[in-house]
């Protein structure tokens, strides 16, 4: 019987170890394949259809994957806000119609970059969705005289996370709409592949190559222009460095009445970067930067919205001496082998007490 309770008492313990080891199943990681298209149309506005393409971390297609696809055409409100990113600083005020629902179509193709360096292929089948956007209602429309526009579309990717980009832009007008001339931010971008009165395409095989802004001058006959102005305000709430990671992490909240599109730049030695969030008032977001600075090095952090600078703050780079790990897993091992040692005494006297049964009716007193 002693016997028995011991073997019990191993098994539960062996069983409950195997519970605390056990690997969860994770959530299937992805990256997405991303081609833009946008139609300029009479009486300005603009349809954009975005196409995405999910594929794991070997570039391997994952478009046959239904869990991932409906993960990617469940985030449709995610996505639609994105696409009015790209247009304007304050979605909240901006109309729009959405043209066609996230679906999955097998026969349309997304051309991208799945990790090669300067490699781009064709992935065929595409999660579209299709929106109209009425420009004259966002702020990316600037007015210029007549019927003579500039269109400011900011690559909302490229601002948010030096990874992302989009893949291939494509920009079409068509009616009475007329190129009149385009230029990009920053200049060294790579130039369209594709440039006539009808089209501009651009093919990004990697973050360096894509605009962060491609600026249109346009003749848009028939546009009626009516804009409310909006005073932005934010703040930085906290800024934390990682010893971990050597990584800043931001935090921004919106402390106007109106929501937003604002832009974080970091700016160290040697090295500027910038992130772009979208919050609704009241609202805050937490970004991340990599960080390039030594021990003692300054950091600044300045955010911007509605053409102005906001807030400012500034902070110094404290590196701390690494933990050393050594006490914790001699700590770990002495566990163990306690705990071993218990069950072979336990063992051993289990067989002593066969080997020597005290006898029976035996009483002390």
């Amino acid at each position: 019987m002693r016997s028995s309770r011991i073997a019990l008492s191993i098994i539960v313990l062996a069983a409950s170890t195997a519970l605390l080891t056990i690997p969860v199943k994770p959530q299937l990681n992805y990256l997405v394949g991303l081609n833009m298209e946008v139609e300029f149309m009479d009486n300005g506005v603009a349809r954009v259809t975005l196409k995405q393409h999910p594929f794991d971390a070997s570039g391997r297609s994952l478009i046959s994957n239904s869990e991932v696809v409906e993960r990617v055409i469940s985030e449709q409100d995610s996505t639609l806000s994105l696409i009015l990113l790209f247009f304007t600083t304050d979605p909240s005020k901006t109309l729009y119609m959405v043209h066609s629902q996230s679906e999955l179509d097998p026969d349309e193709q997304v051309f991208c970059n799945t990790g090669t360096p300067g490699v781009m292929e064709t992935l065929n089948g595409a999660v579209t969705l299709t929106v109209d956007i009425f420009l004259n209602t966002t702020s990316s429309l600037i007015p210029l005289g007549g019927d003579v526009y500039q269109v400011v579309v900011t690559d909302y990717f490229t601002l948010t996370d030096p990874r992302s980009w989009i893949d291939v832009m494509d920009f079409r007008f068509t009616g009475s709409v007329k190129l009149l001339n385009f230029t990009v931010d920053p200049t060294w971008a790579k130039p369209p592949i594709v440039a006539d009165t009808t089209r501009l395409q651009w093919l990004n095989a990697n973050e360096a190559d894509a605009p962060d802004n491609y600026v249109l001058t346009l003749r848009i006959p028939g546009v009626v222009v009516s804009s409310i102005p909006v005073r932005l305000r934010a703040e930085v709430s906290e800024a934390r460095f990682s010893n971990a990671t050597s990584s800043l992490q931001v935090s921004v909240r919106n402390t106007g009445d109106d929501e937003g599109v604002f832009i974080v730049v970091l700016i160290e030695e040697g090295f500027e970067q910038a992130r772009k969030i979208s919050l609704k008032p009241g609202r805050e977001a937490s970004i991340r930067f990599p960080v390039h600075a030594q021990d003692g090095g300054e950091l600044v952090v300045k955010v911007f919205g509605g053409g102005e600078q906001l807030d400012e703050h500034r902070l110094t780079i404290t590196v701390e001496k690494p933990v050393s790990s050594k006490p914790l897993i001699i700590s770990a091992i002495g566990l163990i082998l306690m705990v071993i040692g218990g069950f072979i005494i336990l063992l051993y006297l289990d067989e002593k007490l066969k080997e020597h049964p005290p006898s029976e009716g035996f009483n002390p007193f």
